[in-house]
């Protein structure tokens, strides 16, 4: 058990904020996924939602079966309690406290908390011992929808009158101390405190917070800050620099480390850092994740540097961080507390100090993505370009004026004091940004290249537009060529142009950036008046070139050492640092040393589409392990998210990171196979030596770099190709041999938005009704996957007849292969483990669906991604009508749900690990335990027992057997 530190030093740690306290009632669901607020829950309400901290009074023995383990699974930052039995949740910090008076109302000193029989007040009495000043109550509702009770009254509802003059007592107590306390819920039974809509009192809280001065910095020493730094194989290590001499010039204390250091719990031990500033922040977040609590007092910043392009992504995680600084503001919507950081450039690295001469004319930077090759093509054509760094290029003639394909940031410097004009042309690969947000601001490269000396020419951006109107623009090719041409022809105009734009981006260097973030955080220090940039010195007029010819390597600069040779690849492909050779057999060797492991591989990689196929035929020597990957996300940083083939000594595997999508055969080594892995849409496809051996789907990942490597050892490959996969082949079933269940009839139909899995024993007839229901749903991308457990051969002659007869290739039909009498769990987990949907349904053979069923719930997922399910109303057994606003036992059928599939991957490991009857109810509850949130769709649309109700089936059953 981890414990934080004594219960008094908690006191005043929120001072002035506003906090929501959560009980366990029906309006809880009107709580938003980020309320924007510290929220302090009680017992096991992280059955639907995890709060900052968690208020635990009564012990376990006195929960009812199934809430305990809520409660010990809780992801709250810290558990308030004052029971001392074993059973708390193991890896969260117990903070104890002492019990004060019943229902008290007084401050109770620094180590105790006032309480009654109802565990909110005491939730109230922990947000006073915060310093809360304004605190709402949600979910305290004593209604006879008491969250996850059975059905009835609340088991308090006869203590109501003493429980509404309780917190009246405290709402006086709270007022006297200058406290707002109201009640956010709608339907709450409480009468003596003021109520609020939710929404009022969250969009006040802003308002609400206290202006009082910042924290003085200690006098006995400076501010001290922990970078934690990201490789990046584009920038080498600009920040690890850029912010190191920032925080020199501002008389920081600093230290840097990488983010994967093993050392680095050890070094925030240690360094007892005021701030700890994340740069990217993506690896670091889950280890952050989890040491945060043990840091009580050191504040956390990320700077996403990749904003828009990566937002989907980013703010997945960005809330681990106490604030999130963006190198782009269009996205601050999407993090919690989020603040505009652009990147800058480096005063020590960055500058035209020295500067006698540029003896190059246009030089560009940069990787390679379709709209630059397109404007450097354009520039070599015209005999306008005249140094390249980057790629891997497409075109055979930028690929002979690469001189290298990648160059270290100070070298990168000295090649803009060496240039005249400096190309930029926007990165346009957009990994994790489905919505298409805008980017606004300029690159760090013209930030660095007019701080060099040089003259950018750029495409327009919003933030150039604002603050560098002069700059030269272009929309097209051949406007980037009219526009160098221009400048190339005026060098005295295009030094005056340059000179104005430096001079308006002076200020933009880290140590200005970095004084923003220590404002932003409360950690104020002076930023010393940083010199003027200094003018560049005039060089001699450059000399018309209007045919300068090709250059096959990049001509020397003073004081860069030359470019060393780039490692062998093939035509196209980019070496990362493998060791390669090509023989005379047109056979690849890639030699990779040291024991395999996670991100370890080294091989080549290039740009590819989003729907690509990647083949090639290889022999593996025994100990290799082969990668390789479609839609990489990171050029370069083997430990980026990828859909990545591995296959070593006795295990293959097709995975995304840290998930395995679908196990594949392995083959020995020392023997030649060819592999084909494809990405189209969702889908994902694997053959090995021409057969399919895997279809799994997945929409995580849209577009990146295609990779094949080599981890621990070597192999030989040879007949590699890149290419856009067909378009007319569907996805068709896979059936292996080894598979739990017998394929009967394939689905002929591509991957679709929503697949619906029927479980089957011997009810043929209610099945055809079940079948009707679906092919009369108005939304047709859906795919029917219907499994039967192992009944006796005849029954399962008929179903098949049934389905084929339908003649859907939607449709498909599988038979397990052997019986498990189990309620249908074992047949329910074979269909899940097939499906190929977005979206995924359960329907019992007996039960149906109204035909406008599934469009609004799958138009609810579709408009609020932090849904996780929603769930229909259902018409049950002829008796009545199920509406019940949050998931309870006895209160949700399996088949009203709609699912996100990928639920069942991340919480669920696509099993359904369950043995009981009420296996449905415990896979809900599991999703709820998770914080999985949902919403209630109040329509009747779901069917219980369709045969209690003819008139939804009868007009479908008509038409079918005249159809039939």
């Amino acid at each position: 058990m981890q414990h934080d530190d004594a219960f008094p030093a908690w006191r005043g740690r929120h001072a002035g904020e506003t906090v929501l306290v959560a009980g366990c009632g029906e309006s809880l669901t009107l709580l938003p996924a980020k309320p924007g607020c510290t929220v302090i829950g009680v017992n096991d309400i992280g059955r639907a939602w995890h709060p900052d901290y968690l208020v635990v009074v009564n012990p376990a023995s006195q929960f009812s079966p199934g809430r305990w383990p809520a409660v010990q699974a809780t992801q709250a930052r810290a558990v308030f309690t004052q029971l001392s039995e074993p059973g708390l949740p193991p890896g969260v910090p117990v903070v104890r406290f002492a019990l004060g008076r019943l229902a008290g109302t007084d401050d109770p000193g620094p180590g105790a908390l006032h309480y009654t029989r109802n565990s909110p007040y005491v939730a109230v009495q922990l947000a006073l011992h915060l310093g809360a000043r304004r605190i709402g109550l949600l979910g305290v509702d004593f209604t006879d929808r008491h969250f996850f009770a059975d059905t009835g009254a609340h088991v308090l509802a006869r203590r109501l009158p003493q429980i509404d003059a309780e917190y009246a007592a405290l709402q006086a107590a709270c007022a006297a101390r200058g406290v707002e306390l109201v009640n956010l819920s709608p339907v709450s039974r409480l009468q003596a405190l003021p109520r609020l809509p939710l929404e009022a009192f969250l969009a006040a809280r802003a308002d609400s917070q206290p202006t009082e001065p910042a924290e003085a910095p200690a006098a006995a020493r400076p501010r001290r800050v922990l970078f934690v730094q990201y490789r990046f194989l584009s920038c080498g290590e600009v920040f690890v620099d850029g912010l190191a001499h920032a925080a020199e010039t501002l008389g920081l204390e600093h230290r840097s480390r990488w983010w994967d250091d093993a050392d680095l719990e050890a070094e925030i031990r240690r360094f007892e850092p005021d701030l700890m500033f994340v740069v990217h922040g993506r690896r670091f977040a889950p280890r952050w994740a989890a040491w945060r609590e043990r840091f009580p007092r050191v504040k956390s910043a990320v700077w996403l540097v990749d904003e828009p392009y990566e937002v989907d992504d980013t703010a997945a995680w960005s809330r681990h961080y106490d604030a999130q600084f963006l190198n782009d503001p269009s996205t601050q919507h999407r993090h919690p507390n989020a603040h505009a950081l652009p990147t800058g450039h480096d005063p020590q690295v960055h500058h035209a100090r020295g500067v006698a001469a540029r003896p190059h004319g246009v030089v560009f930077v940069g990787g390679a993505n379709p709209a630059r090759e397109a404007v450097l093509l354009a520039l070599e054509e015209a005999g306008l370009l005249d140094v390249l760094i980057g790629g891997p290029w497409r075109a055979p003639a930028l690929r002979a004026r690469a001189a290298a394909a990648n160059v270290p940031a100070t070298r990168t410097a000295e090649l803009y004091r060496a240039s005249r004009i400096v190309l930029n042309v926007f990165r346009e690969v957009h990994h994790f940004n489905r919505l298409a947000e805008p980017a606004t601001t300029m690159n760090p490269r013209i930030h660095e290249a007019l701080a060099c000396g040089a003259l950018v020419i750029s495409e327009p951006r919003a933030e150039i537009a604002e603050r560098l109107p002069e700059l030269p623009t272009f929309g097209t090719p051949a406007e980037a060529v009219a526009q160098v041409r221009r400048w190339k022809a005026d060098p005295a105009a295009a030094d005056a142009l340059q000179q104005r734009c430096a001079e308006q981006l002076a200020g933009d260097h880290y140590a200005a950036r970095l004084a923003t973030v220590l404002q932003a955080m409360g950690l104020e220090a002076a930023v010393p008046a940083m010199p003027a940039m200094p003018a560049v010195p005039a060089v001699p007029a450059m000399p018309a070139m209007p045919s300068m010819p090709a250059m096959p390597s990049m001509p020397a600069v003073p004081s860069m050492p030359a470019v060393p040779a780039v490692p062998a690849a093939p035509e196209g492909w980019l070496n990362d640092g493998a060791a390669a050779s090509h023989g005379p057999d047109d056979t690849w060797r890639l030699h990779r040393p040291g024991a395999p492991g996670p991100a370890a591989e080294r091989g080549w990689r290039r740009p590819a589409a989003a729907d690509v196929e990647l083949a090639f035929e290889v022999c593996r020597e025994p100990r290799a392990t082969l990668v390789a990957k479609l839609r990489a996300q990171q050029a370069g940083d083997a430990a980026a998210d990828s859909y990545h083939l591995l296959a070593r000594d006795g295990e293959a595997y097709l995975a995304r990171q840290g998930l395995v999508l679908h196990r594949l055969p392995s083959p020995p080594p020392g023997e030649w196979h060819a592999w084909r892995l494809r990405a189209q849409g969702a889908v994902l496809s694997v053959w090995l030596d021409g057969r399919r051996v895997a279809v799994a789907h997945d929409a995580r990942l849209s577009a990146g770099h295609a990779v094949v490597g080599v981890q621990g050892g070597a192999l030989r490959l040879r007949a590699l190709q890149l290419q856009g996969p067909p378009t007319a082949e569907p996805a068709l079933d896979v059936d292996q041999p080894d598979d739990d269940a017998m394929l009967l009839v394939p689905r002929r139909s591509p991957p679709p938005r929503l697949s619906i899995v029927t479980t089957v024993y011997d009810r043929v007839e209610c099945l055809a009704r079940c079948i009707d229901s679906v092919q009369a749903l108005h939304d047709s991308d859906w795919e029917h996957l219907i499994v039967c457990d192992h009944a006796p051969p005849a029954v399962v002659a008929q179903i098949e007849q049934l389905v084929r007869r339908r003649g859907d290739p939607r449709r498909g039909f599988w038979n397990l292969r052997q019986r498990h009498n189990d309620w249908g769990i074992a047949p329910a987990a074979a269909g899940l483990r097939r499906s190929r949907g977005r979206y995924l349904a359960f329907l019992s053979d007996d039960n149906g669906y109204h035909p406008d069923h599934v469009v609004p719930l799958i138009d609810r997922l579709e408009r609020r991604p932090e849904l996780g399910f929603v769930y229909s109303s259902c018409h049950y057994a002829g008796r009545l009508v199920l509406r019940h606003p949050v998931p309870a036992p006895a209160r949700i059928d399996l088949g009203q749900p709609l699912f996100r599939r990928e639920l069942f991957r991340k919480h669920l490991g696509d099993t359904l690990p369950f043995d009981e009857m009420a296996w449905d109810w415990r896979m809900i509850e599991r999703l709820l335990q998770a914080g999985v949130r949902w919403e209630h769709v109040d329509r009747a649309s779901f069917v219980f027992r369709l045969a209690q109700y003819p008139q939804f089936w009868a007009r479908a059953q008509a038409e079918r057997s005249a159809a039939d």
